[in-house]
């Protein structure tokens, strides 16, 4: 584990640290007093990327009137990415994996495109001028 973080106010931490430096909270990292972040359960799809088809699961961390603040990854806690409410969406594993699946299987078809359209390149002559 890298690093960890304080659920008292979502510092970054390193895991031999015995209190936050933040917020001087004794730290545990096992058992019922456990008080660290040391990996996030997404609770959210976001869409960040205007043009794409790409979402990503995430933790909302904090709401505003017309934002959410998410993390994607235990780091960006300290740093949270804002997110536009119309673009977050409720946690659903079979949808996010039904578009990582054709995602993957549309790059797949565009490598193999590439390839055939290369292998008809390869086949080209140049130009020879006759008098």
């Amino acid at each position: 584990m890298s690093g960890i973080i304080c659920a008292d106010c979502h510092t970054w931490l390193t895991s031999d640290l015995t209190n936050c430096p933040n917020c001087n909270t004794t730290i545990f990292l096992d058992g019922d007093n456990k008080n660290i972040i040391d990996r996030i359960q997404p609770n959210c799809l976001i869409y960040r990327y205007d043009g794409s088809d790409i979402l990503e699961p995430a933790v909302i961390i904090k709401k505003s009137k017309v934002n959410y603040r998410v993390a994607t990854k235990l780091q960006e806690y300290n740093a949270p990415v804002v997110v536009s409410k119309q673009n977050v969406y409720a946690f659903n594993q079979n949808i996010l994996s039904s578009i990582q699946a054709l995602r993957n299987e549309r790059t797949a078809t565009i490598m193999r495109y590439d390839q055939l359209i290369q292998s008809h390149w390869q086949h080209l002559e140049p130009y020879q001028d006759t008098p």
